[in-house]
């Protein structure tokens, strides 16, 4: 019971400190763009709460629980970018590279063409930025130029970051393609969601690998809840240790 009353304490005072850094990070990102179609223009975002904060297959928060909030403004004309906020804890506490980290926060731009209704590709330029008690010492930041073409086949990205991945633990650029499909069962509401992606680390990290996604979604009023099977091939597993591991993970995320 007190660690669930802790876990909850940690995860409510988490969530203020992300919901506090998205709200004063979006009126910097909207100076960067002209707004011209401002009467067009909408807000959109998300806050969720999960068992564990992964991306390509590796848990970032050391398999511990984590909270975030995703917030941007579409202009209207195709252009839209925003601010995603989590907690963060990629590295060892014990590994001599540990640097402190305790929150990402990335920020977006990009531009979105629609070919017809049901395929439109984006590009979008992502600035990873993490924070942390030592990041003076050790940055992990990087930036990424992403591709994602939405058909009604799944999603299909490319992207390629323009520095070195994970900053001064790689030693070079690194580029990932990735496809993402999720498909109604069907008239239940509920949806299977797959991914398969291959990032080719093997400059910056000395391995390639690749990483799947395999889960159920199901919508309860306003949010919704999702049940994934995660993890990496044994490159992967080799690469990163027990964050890279395949495991289950839940997560609930409100749309706002």
């Amino acid at each position: 019971m007190n660690y669930l009353l802790d876990t909850w304490k940690s995860a409510t005072q988490d969530s203020l400190i992300i919901v506090t850094k998205a709200l004063h990070l979006l009126p910097y990102l909207l100076l960067l763009f002209t707004l011209p179609s401002l009467a067009d223009g909408s807000y959109y975002g998300h806050a969720s709460v999960t068992t564990d904060h992964r991306a390509y297959g590796v848990s970032l928060t050391q398999t511990d629980p984590a909270v975030q909030v995703l917030a941007g403004y579409d202009v209207g004309n195709g252009f839209y970018l925003g601010t995603f906020v989590s907690t963060f804890n990629f590295i060892d506490d014990a590994s001599p590279y540990e640097a402190g980290e305790n929150l990402e926060t990335d920020v977006y731009v990009g531009y979105r063409h629609l070919f017809n209704e049901e395929v439109y590709l984006s590009v979008t330029l992502y600035q990873y930025l993490i924070q942390g008690s030592n990041s003076a010492d050790i940055s992990l930041d990087f930036t990424e130029l992403m591709f994602d073409l939405y058909t009604p086949y799944g999603q299909f990205s490319f992207s390629h970051t323009l520095n070195d991945i994970l900053g001064d633990l790689s030693v070079d650029k690194a580029y990932r393609v990735e496809y993402n499909k999720s498909q109604s069962l069907w008239e239940s509401g509920l949806s299977l969601d797959m991914q398969l992606g291959w990032w080719n680390t093997k400059d910056a990290l000395g391995d390639d690998y690749v990483y799947y996604n395999l889960g159920l979604s199901y919508p309860i009023g306003p949010v919704t809840a999702c049940f994934t099977y995660n993890g990496t091939d044994n490159a992967g597993q080799d690469l990163f240790g027990h964050i890279a591991d395949p495991t289950f993970f839940a997560k609930a995320t409100w749309t706002f």
